[in-house]
């Protein structure tokens, strides 16, 4: 039974960072670890560079081909990018 005072592991880290004001920071990342995840290794290699700014992800791709081929399914990475963390948080994708 928990006790008044007592608050679990991941509320206490929630409310660190909240307090803390890394909220953005710490999605960023956790797009960028989405894009790993939903993309896989092939992708790797025609990856240059990801960054989020302004709840929009900037891809640097190597390879004009796959850069063409991954803007025609932009909306679909987007969707499963946002299901991956449970929230509606990129509005776009760039493929630089």
């Amino acid at each position: 039974m928990k006790r008044k005072n007592e608050i679990t592991i991941s509320e206490a880290i929630r409310y660190f960072i909240k307090e803390n004001g890394m909220e953005q920071r710490v999605l960023d990342s956790m797009v960028l670890d989405a894009w790993q995840d939903q993309m896989g290794d092939f992708m790797k290699q025609y990856t240059d560079a990801l960054y989020v700014k302004n709840r929009i992800l900037f891809v640097r791709i190597n390879s004009p081909a796959i850069k063409n081929e991954l803007s025609y399914g932009k909306s679909k990475i987007l969707q499963h990018i946002n299901n991956y963390m449970e929230e509606e948080y990129l509005t776009e994708i760039k493929f630089i």
